[in-house]
């Protein structure tokens, strides 16, 4: 094995697991291989009223005075 495998190897191993799929995806692109299904746990999670993108800014700055 190549001393750049090893370290890829080395490295990989230290990742905490929550950098792992963004990685493995990197990967499985480079090796052009069918994409896995993605896990996107946050979709659907949130419900809000029509115009809350647009008040987003307003909600924020509120938020942001309140905790100051």
């Amino acid at each position: 094995m190549s001393v750049m495998r090893e370290e890829l190897h080395h490295l990989v191993d230290q990742l905490p697991e929550e950098k792992v799929a963004p990685l493995l995806r990197l990967v499985r692109d480079q090796l052009n291989e069918e994409p896995a299904i993605r896990d996107l746990p946050f979709i659907g999670m949130l419900e809000a009223e029509p115009d809350f993108a647009e008040r987003s800014e307003e909600i924020l700055r509120s938020e942001d005075n309140h905790s100051s």
